[in-house]
């Protein structure tokens, strides 16, 4: 009797590994098996093995249910994958995918060698001459992650087939349970959308859908944890009794205290759910929202269903039951009907497995694919080879008698005529490889001489670099990762980035007076100074960045590479091997001294700056694949040559005066180059030809300013905009760094000079100016606190004699570090003098000499 063959969509969670067993049967599909096993602790808990307790709990689940004849559908976070919904230009039917292969390059930041991606055609218009409007969903996961959550289940011996992102599993759940008519409009005309709450145990997914075109999603970093450590706060408990009283919540006499307790996690939820269902509105609508359903262990809260329905005022519904699916076994099951609502990510998997799904894309590795493809021909293919060389015996048997009859005289003369022919060939050969010896010889000589040209841009390039990477909050921004939008995508966010471009299209006034409403809620920064040292010592200038982190920061608890704030994301999500140790051997090190105003109650300011600008600069300097409309050359010397980023460290100004900072009005690196090693730090003297430029003017190490620069207005953040360029002042007393990329930031009245780091752009080589030193007001006096204070708090007055009370907004100060392998060529091209036996005429006067600093 045949095995009928079934789908397993497995589920693991942070708190449970859920799945279940579907077939199809009597032309339904059928939940025959399920299992539910709970790990000893929760995965996120400090002390817990993650990789250890998901494998015992897979080795588990395969102890109790037989697995062998079925296909396996694994879900994966969806906070370490990426969708994208893209409306193509209208093109051939044939050309479609060709044009998505296009799209994805430009909406995945990744190469694409580094990403698994798939893509499904969500809508299609109308069709034109042939030519057809298309919509497609793109969805894409690092393959490292992948590989990660894979080797989970290769360690156990489970073969997976189906790979799909948890929010996309629920909208699966969703479009087949829930909406099993498809898309519907209500009497005014609009799209019925039906919204999905999964309470997770760190996070939360919000998913909106239509059953049709609409698929919206939006992670909420809110969970079951932060209900849990509510009650750890508050009552005074540990961490798994906590978890307990919260699991029987509803039986505890204590129940009042525990809501109480709970409260303040409950609004702050409530609130983000509010923002996301607000957002999806005004961005369609042409939607309207039906009603909520929520799915989760944490609905099983007492009162948590009531109150989401009141703050929301929407229709709050909590499921009994999967209305389409059969199988009484598991239906009734004690077990199951316990954890109902811990289930709708695994059904969904497996109706996807079955092909009773909306969503079919498959982020399965398709060398994986490939592999097993072959694995099943391989008996074929062995019959083939074996059939083959029979065949061939036969015919060299059948070609070998008339071989035999042939004489023997007139094949020799034919192979003697064929010798005298080869050694013909290999005498010009010869010739011709001498002749391009000498051109390739003459060649190398002139290289040598004009060497260093090819790197006098690098400069330009790595303060446009730096300029790029600064946060833009929008849809049309630099902030559009998972764990980015929530730093803008709310509605204060909005609302401070409508004011600030409303601000800028109205014109800048210079004597208007900045508002400072929502400013801390702006996704932006002002970079004061960049500073730029040469050092052949990186390893000692890091241990001694690292003394400094351990002493003066408090961070001594941490151990490498993690006392070094934002090595953990590099780590995370770009390169697991990037802080494996310091950086070696010579190269450049980059300072960016900053300052913003962000810093609100879900995102404070230190993580705004790890996510806004470390993760950019990171997510920007990944090596990816050549545009082919642009050269090697002007991509190599930044894209994989920055590595080791980190916040050296951020300080918060309450009373800021514009243009006077507390702790960056000079380079705080200055200090620790000199320790580093016998060469630590040098202006430019150990510099190749691709110097970092100098500015000439008021920013030149060279000239002097007979007034101080005025500002053309007071104060005020930036989240755009080009840097001022090369030699301009970046702010009171800042040694060599950077121009200053802001929009409304002032620097101070000090006539402090400056260069653009180590080095002269103009010259023919030599020594290059190191950065000039420090003017007045780098760090303020206590006294100068108490004059700042009291002029910021002045009082004014209106029309009518009323005083005016302004709001001061604390600043906040902070430091990026990173090392930048600055590529140089040339060197290579170098030949001594002495070598050179054929006169080259002189490199042109205006650019770097070859060589380092002209040596």
């Amino acid at each position: 009797m045949a095995v009928t063959s079934g789908v397993w969509g497995i589920d693991v969670g942070q708190c449970a590994l859920k799945a279940i067993r579907l077939e199809i049967i009597d032309g339904k599909p059928t939940a025959t098996a399920f299992d539910y096993i709970e790990h000893p602790k929760i995965l996120s808990q400090p002390d817990a093995n993650p990789d250890e307790l998901t494998k015992e709990a897979l080795e588990k689940f395969l102890s109790r249910n037989p697995i062998k004849g079925d296909k396996v559908a694994m879900g994966v976070p969806g906070q370490s994958g990426l969708a994208r919904f893209v409306k193509l230009p209208p093109v051939e039917e044939k050309k479609i995918d060709d044009i998505v292969k296009f799209e994805a390059k430009q909406q995945i930041p990744f190469p694409l060698e580094e990403v698994v991606w798939d893509f499904q055609r969500i809508g299609q218009g109308q069709i034109s001459d042939g030519f057809v409007e298309t919509e497609i969903g793109l969805f894409a996961m690092k393959r490292d992650m992948i590989s990660r959550f894979l080797s989970h289940f290769q360690s156990a011996g489970i073969e997976v087939h189906l790979i799909q992102m948890s929010p996309l599993a629920l909208c699966n759940y969703v479009t087949y349970d829930l909406m099993p008519d498809g898309a519907s409009k209500d009497e005014r005309g609009k799209k019925k959308c039906v919204v999905a709450l999964d309470l997770g145990t760190d996070n939360s997914n919000l998913i909106i859908t239509d059953a049709d075109k609409i698929i919206w999603q939006r992670p909420i970093p809110l969970g079951g944890n932060h209900f849990t450590r509510a009650l750890t706060k508050e009552m005074k408990l540990t961490f798994a009794k906590a978890e307990h009283v919260k699991r029987n919540a509803a039986k505890s006499p204590d129940l009042p205290n525990i809501l109480k307790a709970l409260r303040p996690v409950l609004t702050d939820f409530v609130g983000e759910v509010q923002r996301s269902l607000g957002y999806f509105t005004n961005t369609h609508r042409d939607a309207t929202v039906s009603y909520m359903v929520g799915i989760g262990s944490g609905f099983k809260l007492p009162g948590m269903q009531k109150y989401l329905a009141e703050k929301l005022n929407l229709d709050v519904r909590k499921p009994s039951k999967f209305d389409r699916m059969t199988g009484d076994s598991v239906l009734n099951a004690p077990a199951f009907i316990e954890n109902m609502l811990s289930f709708p990510v695994a059904y969904g998997l497996a109706t996807q497995g079955l092909g009773q799904s909306r969503l079919t894309t498959n982020l399965l590795p398709p060398e994986i694919h490939k592999e097993r493809l072959i694995r099943a021909k391989k008996p074929w293919a062995v019959a083939a080879a074996a059939m083959f060389m029979m065949g061939t015996g036969v015919l060299a048997i059948g070609y070998s008698m008339p071989y035999n009859q042939a004489q023997a005289t007139i094949i020799q003369s034919a192979i003697d005529e064929g010798k005298n022919a080869k050694t013909r060939a290999d005498k010009i050969n010869k010739e011709i490889a001498s002749k391009i010896s000498d051109v390739e010889a003459t060649t190398k000589k002139v290289q040598s001489v004009i060497s260093g040209q090819d790197e006098r841009k690098n400069w330009i390039r790595m303060y446009q670099f730096i300029d790029n990477i600064l946060p833009v909050p929008g849809e049309n921004g630099n902030l559009n990762d998972q764990n980015q939008v929530v730093l803008w995508q709310n509605q204060l966010g909005l609302e401070a980035s409508k004011r600030y471009v409303d601000r800028l299209r109205n014109g800048l006034q210079p004597t208007a007076s900045i508002d400072e409403a929502y400013r801390e809620y702006l996704a932006a920064v002002d970079v004061e100074a960049i500073n730029t040292r040469f050092t052949t010592n990186l390893k000692g200038a890091y241990d001694n960045l690292e003394n400094y982190l351990n002493i003066y920061t408090g961070r001594s608890s941490k151990e490498f590479p993690y006392n070094f704030d934002g090595a953990d994301l590099a780590i995370k999500y770009f390169n697991k091997d990037a802080w494996k140790e310091k950086p070696t051997g010579e190269g450049w090190l980059v300072e960016i001294r900053g300052t913003t105003f962000y810093n609100t109650p879900l995102v404070p300011t230190r993580e705004f700056l790890r996510r806004a600008v470390i993760q950019n600069l990171l997510r920007a300097s990944q090596k990816r694949e050549s545009d082919p409309n642009t050269t090697t050359r002007e991509i190599e010397p930044i894209l994989g040559n920055i590595s080791h980023v980190f916040l050296y460290n951020y300080w918060t100004d309450k009373m800021p005066d514009p243009g006077q900072y507390r702790r960056i009005g000079s380079s705080l690196i200055e200090e620790i180059l000199p320790a580093a090693g016998s060469e630590s730090a040098s202006d430019s003297s150990q510099s190749s030809g691709g110097s970092p430029p100098s500015g000439e003017g008021v920013g030149s190490a060279s000239a002097s300013s007979a007034e101080p620069w005025v500002p053309l207005v007071s104060a005020g953040g930036s989240m755009g905009g080009a840097s001022s360029g090369p030699g301009e002042l970046a702010g009171p007393g800042s040694p060599g760094g950077g121009g200053r990329k802001s929009g409304f930031g002032s620097p101070g009245p000090g006539p402090g000079s400056m260069t653009m780091g180590p080095g002269s752009l103009a010259g023919s080589g030599g020594k290059m100016g190191s950065g000039g030193g420090g003017g007045s007001g780098t760090y303020a006096s206590k006294d100068a606190d108490t004059e700042s204070a009291a002029v910021q708090q002045q009082p004014q007055f209106d029309n009518n004699g009323n005083p005016i009370r302004k709001v001061i907004k604390p600043r906040y100060e902070f430091v990026v570090v990173f090392v930048w392998k600055e590529p140089t060529p040339s060197d290579k091209l170098i030949t001594p003098a002495s070598d050179i036996t054929e006169s080259v005429p002189a490199a042109p006067a205006g650019g770097p000499g070859p060589g380092r600093g002209g040596k």
